[in-house]
């Protein structure tokens, strides 16, 4: 029994009743990179290096998963990292329980430790790789506001058009492979499983290959796996497809198209602005949609106009919250409600923020060309006017502006059907 615990390579640890280390496997002084000591528990975290999983913070005493265990607590896969002084830093996963004689009575406790700084290094480069998509998407979308504004949205629709193409046919690629492996692998899980079964006298060869390759945590991991590759690859289709919708490119004459795919896609493009940040909480988007049918219009246009009342709604509270602490926004939170309907054979578009609103004499200049409330660099005059001329001239609608001063903003948009 002794050399089995000893070439395990979970750690493994136990205590005794009174809190006493009693035994270390060979594992479990290779993560520390120090034997078995008697010391009281108030002094194990501070001489094994144990930390809560940040890796700054040490665990403290009624945390350290084997006291836990000997208090009665059944420990499940709580995540700590090691940080010896002398060694490699380790992620481990630790379960255990206190241990019974067959009277019933707490002889002590044991816990387990399994490594898993592997799949730690893993997830943090594949979180990295994230970031990365992450900066290069918002570093997209920050060009399309620039160009936005500075009326250059067809060259910027060619390239939104063409990232989202370029990515379909690989996305496509992968999303069906994924769809493919998974009834395959599950065909290989229960035959492999038939095996384990039907193979009663396992040679130590493979003995010990299960136990390197750790099967059973592979068998149970790799369906998730496939699942998550699913979950990322819907992901990425969704925003491929809001990037088309967004980008497409006008014709010379007005085509149908669906309103609330345009407000959508334009959300998206925008949710990176949205989020929460270190000075708010995220923006609450709320979306009540009526009944619409298919407007003729040109969508790329309308699309504009959309990007520019909503960034502008976030410029709002951006600046409503200037003097307010985070729990000061957070009890009463930024939103923007978009509402659409019917009304008079026109179709209506409600975008309201509850920012810090604007006086009568502002409402009256909103729309006049180079009229801006921003700050130098911040804003060009150009953005309302241009919205204006295409809601007005282009679409032969209305739009119009209600806000009162320390309430919010409405801008209103009439289009006719």
């Amino acid at each position: 029994m002794k050399a089995i615990i000893e070439n395990i390579t979970d750690g493994i640890v136990v205590c005794d009743a009174s809190g006493k280390l009693i035994l270390f496997n060979k594992a479990t002084e290779e993560f520390h990179g120090l034997p078995v000591k008697s010391l009281p528990p108030e002094q194990w975290a501070e001489h094994f290096s144990l930390y809560q999983a940040d890796g700054q913070t040490l665990l403290s005493t009624t945390e350290i998963p084997l006291l836990r265990a000997l208090q009665g607590e059944i420990v499940e896969n709580t995540e700590m990292l090691i940080a010896p002084n002398q060694g490699s830093r380790r992620s481990l996963l630790a379960s255990g329980q206190a241990i019974f004689d067959p009277w019933g009575n707490k002889v002590g406790a044991v816990v387990v430790m399994r490594d898993i700084s592997d799949r730690k290094q893993a997830e943090l480069a594949l979180q990295q790789k994230s970031q990365e998509l992450e900066q290069a998407l918002q570093d997209l979308q920050q060009a399309q506001l620039q160009m936005v504004q500075t009326e250059k949205m067809s060259a910027l629709g060619n390239l939104v058009a063409g990232v989202a193409h370029e990515m379909n046919n690989p996305l496509g690629f992968i999303a069906a492979t994924v769809q493919q492996a998974k009834p395959t692998f599950a065909d290989i899980i229960e035959h492999l499983k038939i095996y384990q079964k039907t193979l009663s006298d396992k040679t130590e060869e493979i003995l010990d290959h299960e136990s390197e390759i750790d099967l059973e945590y592979t068998i149970e991991d790799l369906p998730k796996m496939l699942d998550s590759m699913t979950m990322a690859c819907d992901r990425l289709k969704n925003i491929s497809t809001s990037l088309r919708t967004f980008s497409r490119a006008d014709r010379d004459y007005k085509v149908p198209f669906n309103l609330h795919e345009g407000i959508d896609s334009t959300i998206l493009i925008l949710k990176h602005r949205l989020k929460a940040n270190e000075q708010r909480p995220a923006i609450e988007v709320v979306t009540n949609y009526g009944d619409l049918p298919q407007v003729q219009c040109f969508p790329g246009q309308l699309n504009q106009v959309f990007m520019n009342i909503l960034a502008n709604a976030i410029d709002a509270l951006d600046e409503s919250n200037h003097g307010r602490n985070f729990q000061e926004i957070q009890a009463h939170p930024n939103s923007i409600t978009i509402t659409t309907s019917i009304v008079d054979k026109s179709v209506k578009i409600s975008i309201v923020d509850n920012g810090k609103g604007m006086s009568v004499e502002i409402q009256q200049k909103i729309f006049d060309h180079l009229f801006t409330t921003k700050g130098v660099g911040k804003g060009t005059g150009l953005g309302l006017a241009i919205i204006r001329q295409i809601v007005e001239e282009k679409h032969g609608g209305k739009i119009t502006v209600n806000s009162v001063l320390g309430e919010g903003t409405e801008f209103i948009i009439s289009l006719p059907m």
